[in-house]
């Protein structure tokens, strides 16, 4: 088992491993309370059965759409009745959907209640389960949310072998941009013969680094919104749906675009960026048509401040975060769809 640890206040402990037994060695409360979501209940169905005695759970539904305010009422209730408290141990067992969605639950009931991650898909084990972020779809994507860490993250590597393709997909798609937010020697290992569980320490180990250095998101934690701020636009469309890594894609794909216009980017460079993607078989071209709405949905993004937070690269492994006009962001957006 291996230990991610950053010494530092408010950052979780993880432990990477190819096993769910050795989470014994964290138990030290005698209840149990469960949150699977639909898709992986099945797969733990008789670990949970002859490993926890006493225990008490909730089945939630797979998707996006399970993020909203009902759910946190048909949560709250459930553990009102069943009188769910501190002395419970709670584990969160999912993807990324059901750990922004519980996290939130356990962070505002009793004024708070520790809770455990167990990440179940590549995306929430390299980035959703780290740095406490917790949200609801309120009117726009993750609207209403606190940052409250968990006590631990325990990620199996080896379960994420049971996900769809897609669903492994979109992870890679947050993997690629650590690779060129912050470390240029990653990039250029995930040309190589990639072994999935160094790709996740890794990957697990950058984003605590960036959050270590700012905890709130007050300036630095914002360069892991590399690519984000137009992903949400297009996977807030209405017209056609896109995974989280597709929008990512074209996210940062746009991103390279706007960047070579402030700091020279060689046709070498972009090329490079660009066949990382399709190595992964990723569509690198944008399949959206271009509206002023997406403009409005950027501004009430949450990366808004006055002008539009924009995260671009210097170069491969080097983002800031710099202001930029509305409408130099259209003229840009416009110049992209045209590609």
């Amino acid at each position: 088992m291996i230990l991610i640890k950053i010494k530092k206040k408010y950052i979780t402990n993880i432990y990477i491993s190819n096993s769910y037994k050795k989470i014994y060695n964290f138990l030290n409360k005698k209840k149990y309370f469960l949150i699977f979501d639909y898709n992986i209940y099945f797969l733990f169905f008789k670990f949970i059965k002859f490993n926890f005695k006493n225990y008490k759970f909730i089945i939630l539904p797979y998707g996006e759409n399970v993020k909203n305010i009902n759910s946190l009422k048909i949560i709250w209730k459930y553990m009102i009745k069943n009188q769910i408290n501190k002395n419970y141990n709670t584990f969160i067992i999912g993807g990324g959907v059901i750990g922004d969605l519980v996290s939130y639950v356990c962070s505002s009931y009793f004024r708070g209640i520790n809770y455990c991650l167990l990440p179940t898909s590549l995306l929430s084990q390299i980035d959703s389960s780290i740095g406490g972020k917790n949200a609801i779809n309120f009117f726009s994507k993750n609207t209403l949310g606190i940052i409250n860490c968990p006590i631990f993250i325990f990620i199996n590597y080896l379960i994420i072998f049971y996900m769809k393709k897609k669903e492994f997909k979109d992870g890679y798609a947050e993997i690629i941009k650590y690779s060129l937010l912050n470390n240029k020697k990653f990039f250029f290992y995930l040309f190589k013969k990639k072994k999935i569980k160094k790709i996740i320490i890794r990957s697990c180990y950058i984003k605590s680094k960036i959050i270590s250095q700012d905890y709130k998101e007050i300036n630095f934690r914002s360069v892991l919104n590399l690519g984000h701020t137009y992903a949400h636009c297009i996977e807030n469309n209405k017209i056609k749906k896109f995974s989280h890594g597709e929008s990512v894609t074209i996210g940062t794909i746009f991103v390279v675009f706007l960047s070579s216009f402030f700091y020279f980017f060689c046709n070498k460079i972009i090329k490079k960026i660009l066949n990382l993607f399709l190595k992964f078989n990723f569509f690198i071209k944008n399949k959206i048509k271009f509206s002023k709405k997406m403009i409005n949905k950027i501004i009430l993004d949450k990366k808004f401040d006055n002008k539009i937070n924009y995260i671009i690269m210097r170069k491969i492994g080097f983002c800031i975060k710099k202001k930029l006009k509305k409408n130099f962001l259209i003229i840009f957006l416009k110049k992209f769809y045209e590609i």
